[in-house]
């Protein structure tokens, strides 16, 4: 099949609506769904080339460039100015105490203990090296309006949000065609002005296409299909959302149903051995009728199945890659990649460099504490997650105190926050007790360190930035913030709290 491929620059928030948030928000998937590509072309079809309702479904030409599969369009992922980013694989993790730089775990090859997921959404690997990108977003808060007074009235100004792909990004989508397609649907890539997602008439929705190029044969990624023929074990890989029926005809999340249409395109048994993947929903908009489209279960892309090895030809690696799987592969769905990632247990993770600076930009005082603030806020954020990482981790290996002692320790801990002149008055407490009170203190024993909890207590208040690996550092616009004497005491406050509620909680239960 030939490939267009063509860039699609946000000037305005697009709104692509998935099944995120509250009712009462709008979360946008973080890449253009070739649906949307799709129905924003055949809208222009169907003005160059009027058909009346009846007819639209009759015409081959119609059937072969937007609903039967001939004609598909890929979802647009980022672009990064060399490549077209893919999604990150769900195979990978990285320590919890880690930030990028730093290595992520390929769990095919190797167990991890405390790991997390990486939290952006696309990446592209180099060999050993993957540099990860994401999205960025703007979020925006609207109210209802009556449409002819242009305000809310009686009451009914209800409060939604819009998280939307923000305005200032490139995408990079890909329709594969026959090669006498490749005329009409250029011709439909013109004017450049194009208009996708939701609230278009809000101020959402405007793109802009560039680029436009032809391709005889399309790669999603950047591994010859000669050096994945002989691997240890066969990986697939999902690149796009994959929509799988059962033998009754209903859709699920079902990994076997893949690995038996792929074992019949090889025409060879394959044996699923592991696999890391996650199910999501999808759906979509009809603008022809107004309406919603069926919620039908998926499974997201980045999972990764894992099988026995077998010999593959490259012949069989790009006749599987070019084919898509399941259903609506006309949007873009079911595309996968054999074996993509080399057998390595681990790969150094990047994010790509700022290139924006503010060294040359004079802030003026009022900019200047509001980027104050703004680091601060996302620096207590920061400090917040290694507290539950911490509370996580920690464990008992005995226990002899009662939720009375755990609630005046939590008191006091309370007042020490509020305070605005620090005292001593948790050292105090243990200075003070009771023969009975301080045994149980005693005799609860941490299973990390092997100290009594009083004596991590104290610890963590005489060494209150001892606990906080890979200190955090947040600069907004050359207002940098760091972790000071103060902020360190404050959270090592609340992790006490949370330690304490922690060991209630697990008594009650």
């Amino acid at each position: 099949m030939k490939a267009i491929t063509l860039l699609l620059q946000t000037k305005q928030p697009v709104l692509a609506t998935s099944f995120q948030g509250d009712p009462n928000s709008d979360v946008s998937y973080a890449y253009l769904p070739g649906s949307m590509i799709r129905g924003a072309l055949i809208g222009r079809y169907l003005k160059h080339y009027p058909l009346h309702d009846s007819e639209v479904l009759q015409d081959s030409t119609v059937r072969r460039l937007f609903f039967d599969g001939t004609t598909r369009y890929l979802n647009a992922y980022l672009f990064t100015g060399e490549a077209r980013s893919l999604p990150v694989p769900l195979s990978w993790s990285q320590s919890k105490s880690d930030d990028l730089p730093c290595s992520v775990y390929n769990l095919v090859q190797t167990a991890l203990e405390e790991k997390k997921s990486v939290s952006q959404s696309f990446c592209i690997v180099y060999g050993k090296q993957a540099v990860f990108y994401a999205e960025q977003r703007r979020i925006n808060i609207h109210n209802l309006r009556n449409r002819r007074r242009g305000r809310s009235v009686d009451g009914s100004g209800e409060i939604f949000r819009y998280d939307a792909i923000d305005a200032g990004q490139t995408f990079q989508a890909v329709i594969l065609c026959e090669e006498a397609d490749i005329a009409t649907l250029k011709s439909l890539l013109d004017p450049v002005d194009l208009w996708l997602g939701g609230s278009q008439s809000a101020g959402y929705g405007h793109t802009q296409i560039q680029d436009v190029k032809v391709c005889d044969r399309w790669a999603e990624i950047n591994v010859s299909s000669t050096e994945r023929t002989d691997r240890q074990r066969l990986t697939i890989t999902l690149l796009s959302d994959l929509i799988l029926r059962d033998q009754w005809g209903q859709t699920v999340a079902d990994s076997q149903i893949l690995i038996q249409m792929l074992g019949a395109e090889l025409r060879h048994s394959l044996k699923l051995n592991q696999s890391f993947t996650r199910s999501t929903l999808v759906g979509g908009f009809n603008r022809k009728w107004g309406l919603p489209l069926p919620q039908v279960q998926a499974i997201a892309a980045g999972s990764v199945f894992v099988c026995e090895p077998i010999k593959l030809s490259s012949e069989q690696v790009q006749a599987l890659e070019e084919q898509s799987f399941g259903d609506r592969i006309v949007e873009g769905f079911g595309r996968i990649a054999i074996n993509w990632l080399e057998e390595h247990d681990r790969f150094y993770g990047t994010v790509p460099e700022e290139k924006i600076s503010f060294g040359s930009v004079q802030l003026s005082d009022s900019s200047r504490q509001i980027a104050v603030a703004m680091a601060e806020r996302l620096l207590r954020q920061k400090l917040e997650q290694l507290v539950r990482d911490q509370v996580g981790r920690f464990e008992l290996e005995t226990k002899a105190i009662t939720n009375t002692q755990l609630s005046r320790l939590m008191l006091l801990a309370r007042q020490e926050l509020q305070s605005k002149n620090p005292s001593n008055q948790i050292q105090a407490l243990f200075s003070q007790l009771p023969a009975n009170a301080g045994k149980q203190f005693e005799r609860t024993k941490v299973k990390q360190g092997g100290r009594s909890f009083d004596q991590q207590i104290l610890h963590w208040l005489e060494h209150p930035s001892g606990w906080i690996t890979n200190s955090p550092v947040v600069t907004i616009a050359n207002e940098r913030l760091e972790l000071s004497a103060q902020l360190a005491r404050e959270y090592t406050l609340r992790l006490i709290i949370a330690v304490a509620k922690k060991i209630k909680k697990e008594e009650d239960a």
